[in-house]
């Protein structure tokens, strides 16, 4: 397995080795685990109006924009003592794999290292007041430690929903109708998984001129982990989530849709990694799925720009 030659470690530094219309319709409310998602996007009323980037029943999203777009990662491998985290070893492999595979798909990738909640946040909302009228996209990239429903920046702790509510399409009306990716490379919890062995059994609308979008949607968030539990990292080559991802881009990343890519990111993560922690009988051998939220209203297919 390719977990199998050097340590890893649980993510969070435990253990450092091993809507009401009219005509009937009703609202059902979101799961609990995606309540804070939905409040975290505050609504107000929209723009009056933002460019259409595509037509209204494209089954791809428009990725023929002079540039791809922003990508920013945040890589977080060292904190403040008095927060008694330990440092995050592995993470330089993830950010300079993922620089390197989202560079290859045209991005514009900007990293920045242990910043506090402060700069952190500060960078979030220049990107969200920029102007992406000519980019297909965005993304939002953080590699540190987390808990259930909360991320830590160098200082202090802070909502993953602080990363995406300013890119809301209310918000941010040059990203509107266009994919606001974010992946997030931490624990949610310390809960593991143990897994169980499996044994083998004997159309387009070219006539639109406008229509309206949700503010909350062409939102993907992707988590290493389901919420409650460990994401694991393997000291010399990464965590296994950026590992798969950083492998799947590279491989089909002009091949596949995202979605795809992510499904198969899965398979690798849920599938080819095992912890190996030997001397610690409870945190070996275990196993982990990443989670994604779906916001998305079309397929992402990167395409190969002119100049690239």
């Amino acid at each position: 397995m390719a977990s199998s030659e050097q340590p890893v470690t649980a993510s969070n530094g435990v253990s450092e080795d091993p809507v009401v219309n009219g005509g009937g319709d009703q609202v059902d409310p979101p799961t609990p685990w995606l309540q804070y998602l939905v409040d975290s996007i505050q609504r107000r009323p929209p723009p009056s109006s933002a460019q259409m980037p595509v037509e209204k029943n494209a089954v791809y999203y428009n990725m023929n924009h002079k540039e791809r777009g922003l990508a920013l990662i945040f890589n977080h491998e060292r904190f403040e003592p008095r927060l008694n985290l330990k440092p995050r070893s592995g993470t330089e492999h993830d950010c300079k794999n993922l620089e390197n595979s989202l560079k290859n798909l045209g991005f514009e990738v900007h990293v920045y290292s242990d910043l506090t909640n402060t700069e952190l946040m500060e960078i979030i909302n220049r990107a969200a007041d920029d102007n992406h009228k000519a980019r297909d996209c965005f993304i939002v990239a953080v590699l540190s430690h987390g808990e259930h429903g909360i991320l830590y920046a160098r200082d202090s702790v802070y909502k993953p929903e602080n990363l995406w509510t300013p890119f809301a399409a209310d918000k941010c009306p040059t990203l509107a109708g266009k994919p606001k990716m974010f992946f997030i490379q931490a624990c949610q919890g310390d809960k593991l998984d143990a897994g169980v062995t499996m044994l083998r059994a004997t159309e387009t609308d070219s006539g639109s001129h406008s229509y309206k979008i949700p503010v909350h949607s062409d939102f993907l968030i992707a988590y290493s982990t389901i919420p409650g539990y460990y994401s694991w990292r393997n000291t010399s080559k990464g965590s296994w989530f950026m590992q798969a991802l950083c492998q799947e881009l590279n491989d089909n990343g002009f091949v596949l849709d995202l979605l795809t890519i992510l499904t198969f990111v899965n398979q690798r993560v849920a599938i080819d990694y095992e912890s190996n922690t030997p001397d610690n009988a409870t945190m070996h051998q275990q196993k982990q799925i990443p989670c994604i939220t779906y916001m998305l209203t079309r397929l992402v297919k990167f395409t190969r720009k002119p100049h690239h």
